[in-house]
């Protein structure tokens, strides 16, 4: 049927045609040819790899009129009937809406009787973690001792909520999510096989997207080829996603990296115009992150990505990784998405050195060597300036650590620092102690707000790294201490005054010591 669904009309008749899962095709296999046919199988995995497509093979293997065999003919009346859910023998039931326990009693009812043409009665049901305690516990008899005519397939999406007493008495197959490889080569197979005209980086960008499930790359197919009228091509694919292209990606970074606020924020305005998911938007600047950062960590060299590498630095490209994925995860806490988008982008922006004094480009210097960095429009190269040399900045070490926690100037930077023991410091890594009271203080966004702070204050970016123990020096815990012992002092020092206790005489009266506050403090 030329108005079927790819995904339908596509759909395996055998397990031959089937793209991965080799372990578990050739596990079945290999019980149906030495005649090692359990009566009850378990498979689970994530949408659209093939659970109920290979259910219902297995049950076309077991019922085909040829007999029992691993390579059924699909052009029997019995397999014809499975492909089309009209087999009498084959059962298929959605979990999902039958939970009720009356439904599983009246299946397993069924159960007994003969199957009526075939050699086997086969149930298939479907999403079977969405079945009721109740329901579960009236299968468990049947399940365990099923009759020798009866086979049960059994499918999930999240095997973790069915019982382990039904986990135990199947054979369980976790179907594993297909690779970008896989289902690019069947997308071209299909996109060939219909006659469709399509580019590379569109497929590529489905097989991405799809997240190792065929069903939702060829979903994803159908949607952009009723888009462009039979034509799967990059440009159309990106409007239908909401994400932006990967030059835009590249102009993106480098505004940022070159501290072009004019450039980022027309992007940023095209962006808006454009009505893109911001959320893919932010994905698809975390991979590229990731691919710079692979390109210098493995000297791999494609595209343009050879020059950002060149220009980033490794552990400030960690950062800007970092920064967009939490960017990424705080997106639905925003007022709204493009506030939350808008936001990271500026942060990003904030962790870049001040005013970008290289002015580092990402476009090689024609006049110089390939690789080599554009600098300035100076004719002298500007010296670099060492951040930590200026008297300005103040160096964090073990014995001053109060020090910098009292000129922090950002409240939750300061009140995490505060509750936080200095354990080393070492090339740029700080490493704290918070106690387990204040636990609820250590989360990336305030380590974040203090890592920046630590930039702002000391000149140079330090990763900050906390874990919760036990701690008798933090600054809070000093500070408290000094304000104790000068409570006590002012105290001593008011019942100590031989004027003011002869005023107290004379009129009666007397010292409230919750009201006594040391001076300076």
């Amino acid at each position: 049927m030329k108005n079927q669904a790819l995904a339908r009309k596509w759909r395996p008749k055998n397990f031959d045609s089937i793209v991965g899962q080799e372990f578990t095709i050739q596990a079945i296999k290999n019980s149906i040819q030495n005649e090692r046919i359990h009566h009850a199988y378990l498979f689970s995995g994530t949408r659209g790899v093939g659970k109920t497509t290979i259910a219902r093979i297995f049950a076309k293997c077991l019922n085909c009129q040829t007999g029992v065999t691993d390579t059924p003919c699909c052009e029997c009346s019995s397999c014809l009937e499975i492909d089309q859910s009209k087999a009498i023998d084959v059962i298929e039931l959605d979990a999902a809406s039958n939970t009720q326990v009356d439904n599983m009693r009246e299946l397993m009812e069924n159960a007994n009787y003969q199957p009526t043409s075939s050699p086997y009665k086969v149930f298939i049901i479907d999403e079977v973690h969405m079945l009721s305690k109740s329901s579960f516990n009236a299968m468990l008899k049947t399940l365990e001792e099923p009759p020798a005519h009866v086979i049960f397939i059994l499918a999930t999406t999240d095997p973790e909520k069915i019982p382990v007493t039904v986990i135990s008495r199947c054979l369980h197959f976790n179907l594993m999510q297909m690779t970008n490889e896989e289902l690019i080569g069947q997308l071209k197979k299909i996109f060939d096989e219909e006659k469709i005209n399509y580019d590379e980086p569109a497929v590529d960008m489905i097989a991405q997207f799809a997240e190792g499930s065929m069903r939702d790359a060829l979903s994803l197919a159908d949607r952009v080829i009723n888009y462009t009228n039979g034509e799967v091509i990059s440009e159309k694919l990106q409007a239908i996603l909401g994400i932006i292209s990967k030059d835009t990606t590249t102009d993106l970074i480098e505004a940022i990296v070159n501290n072009k606020k004019e450039v980022v924020q027309s992007i940023l305005s095209t962006i808006k115009t454009a009505n893109l998911s911001y959320e893919n938007i932010l994905k698809t600047l975390s991979e590229r992150f990731y691919d710079i950062s692979v390109e210098q960590t493995f000297n791999e060299n494609p595209d343009r990505k050879k020059s950002m590498a060149d220009v980033i630095d490794p552990k400030l490209l960690q950062t800007l990784y970092q920064i967009t994925i939490h960017g990424l995860k705080d997106l639905p806490l925003a007022p709204n998405p493009y506030v939350g988008f808008v936001m990271t982008v500026i942060r990003l922006m904030n962790f870049m050195p001040n005013n970008n004094p290289n002015n580092m480009s990402l476009e090689p210097n024609k006049e110089t060597q390939p690789n080599s960095i554009k600098k300035s429009n100076s004719t002298e190269e500007p010296e670099k300036k060492n951040l930590t040399s200026d008297d300005s900045y103040i160096k964090i070490n073990p014995n001053n650590w109060r020090q910098v926690v009292e000129q922090l100037k950002h409240g939750m930077a300061k009140t995490l620092a505060q509750n936080c023991e200095i354990n080393s410091f070492s090339d740029q890594q700080l490493y704290l102690a918070v106690d387990d009271k204040f636990k609820h203080l250590n989360n990336d966004k305030y380590i974040n707000i203090l890592e920046s702070s630590l930039l702002e204050l000391t000149g140079e970016r330090v990763r900050v790294y906390i874990q919760e123990a036990e701690t008798t020096q933090t600054p809070a815990h000093e500070k408290n201490l000094e304000d104790t012992e000068a409570l006590k002092h002012a105290t001593n020092s008011i019942k100590s005054d031989q004027n003011l206790e002869k005023i107290l005489n004379e009129f009666e009266g007397q010292i409230i010591e919750e009201t006594i506050k040391p001076i300076n403090h």
